[in-house]
């Protein structure tokens, strides 16, 4: 089984500045933490769009795979900021 790669369109939907952001945050907190990345990069680069798009209307980089009702609550929350604390504890991003 295989995954469509993200699109032109895709990533298009958040800031190339805060694409290439969200990139280094996502490989660096990896290897600093001991956190793996998801293997298919398909995936992880679903999880950064959705990220840089969070960041760019939310100012946080709210954790895409997740539905919230009232985003600017759970930013306040602080829990689902990436690296969520899920992220933190179990070492392994979506």
């Amino acid at each position: 089984m295989t995954l469509d790669q993200p699109s032109d369109a895709d990533r298009s939907i958040a800031k190339p500045e805060t694409m290439a952001k969200m990139w280094k945050f996502v490989e660096n907190f990896a290897e600093k933490s001991g956190t793996h990345l998801h293997p298919q990069r398909e995936i992880t680069e679903f999880l950064v769009i959705g990220l840089a798009r969070n960041a760019d209307e939310l100012g946080k980089p709210l954790c895409p795979c997740m539905f919230f009702e009232d985003k600017q609550a759970e930013i306040e929350k602080k829990f689902w900021i990436c690296p969520c604390e899920e992220m933190q504890r179990w070492k392994y991003c979506h």
